[in-house]
């Protein structure tokens, strides 16, 4: 049985962003790998993450606050000009 994971892919004008969240039970958690590729950047940048369960629950909390909060700012600033 293959173990599950996702994929996220974001394009630029000039660049292609993925991520992909796969777990990671040698350490009882994930790991999250995050890669951009380039015209600018043949080789293209990589980085990888690797989180306990708990850990990565944290982060993508913090990461959804993040977003709410300043989602919520360019609004309210929108609607004062």
């Amino acid at each position: 049985m293959s173990k599950p994971w996702k994929q996220i892919k974001i394009f630029t004008c000039d660049a292609e962003q993925s991520v992909i969240i796969e777990p990671n039970p040698e350490r009882d958690g994930v790991c999250i790998h995050a890669n951009e590729e380039s015209a600018l950047n043949e080789h293209g940048d990589t980085f990888c993450l690797y989180a306990s369960y708990d850990e990565a629950l944290a982060i993508a909390n913090e990461l959804i606050n993040f977003v709410n909060q300043n989602k919520d700012e360019k609004i309210s600033h929108k609607h004062t000009n």
